[in-house]
């Protein structure tokens, strides 16, 4: 075996061996994903069936250069 052969050797042992290391590393962190969406998925089945009749919240995020009154008056005219 030669030096150029054990090289490629030691290249593809490391290659090898990274590999596996990231490849626990996203098994790893899909097991923690999923725990977390099962949670999110149990709070929000518990939530929908503690108000089946509440209204529904609407997240928005507005960006005005104008001041606080008229931005005040935009959001209640969306309402309705």
């Amino acid at each position: 075996m030669g030096s150029e052969e054990r090289g490629r050797t030691s290249y593809v042992d490391l290659l090898i061996s990274t590999l596996t290391e990231h490849e626990k590393t996203l098994s790893s962190l899909i097991d923690r994903l999923e725990k977390v969406e099962g949670l999110l998925a149990e709070e929000a089945g518990a939530k929908a069936a503690a108000a089946p009749g509440s209204d529904t919240l609407v997240y928005m995020r507005i960006k005005l250069n104008r001041p606080v009154d008229e931005a005040v008056k935009i959001i209640e005219s969306l309402k309705e």
